[in-house]
């Protein structure tokens, strides 16, 4: 089992080796555990956000001024699951770096 920052971790490293930089992160002063972190390109910009509530862990494409779905997966509450974790990563590493050449 992951903890939260460890699963932001994986996947913030994976949108860096496909040369996003990291811009932002916000996470809520209760203890409601939400995060959003925002990293960037010249063509496009991901967040990756985590709703305690829901439980639920989202990457998410700016797609004209408004975030869209990318991928997502909710988790139970004995934690992140190593393997969803990892297919999230997998998803960014093959298909995120592509589509940030869309523009060229």
């Amino acid at each position: 089992m992951l903890t939260v920052d460890g699963a932001f971790d994986r996947i913030g490293s994976a949108l860096q080796e496909k040369g996003y930089a990291f811009a932002k992160e916000e996470k809520d002063s209760d203890s409601s555990g939400d995060r959003v972190a925002v990293f960037t390109s010249p063509n496009m910009s991901v967040r990756v956000l985590w709703n305690g509530k829901a439980r639920l862990l989202a990457v998410q494409i700016d797609a004209d001024g408004g975030w869209v779905d990318f991928a997502r997966h909710g988790f139970g509450p004995k934690g992140l699951e190593d393997s969803a974790v990892d297919a999230l990563v997998r998803k960014v590493g093959n298909e995120v770096g592509e589509t940030s050449t869309d523009a060229d």
